[in-house]
């Protein structure tokens, strides 16, 4: 996967690739039944859904409109 050369869209692909990394990690400690697996639920998973969700909104905030 090649990423954009548009810093803008590369972040919001960096962000969609955390979100993905998380929500699969989340999905893979479902299937354990053991006390680790919820803490990697909760400290992985959780550690790639919120940086994800923060680098997408920072990278909203930061697009720069030009002025008429």
């Amino acid at each position: 996967m090649k990423l954009s050369e548009n810093p803008l869209e590369r972040r919001l692909q960096v962000s969609g690739i955390l979100l993905i990394l998380g929500l699969l990690t989340e999905m893979v400690c479902l299937f354990w039944a053991r006390p680790l697996s919820f803490l990697a639920f909760i400290s992985v998973g959780g550690a790639l859904l919120l940086l994800g969700i923060l680098l997408y909104l920072l990278s909203v905030l930061a697009i720069r409109h030009p002025r008429p």
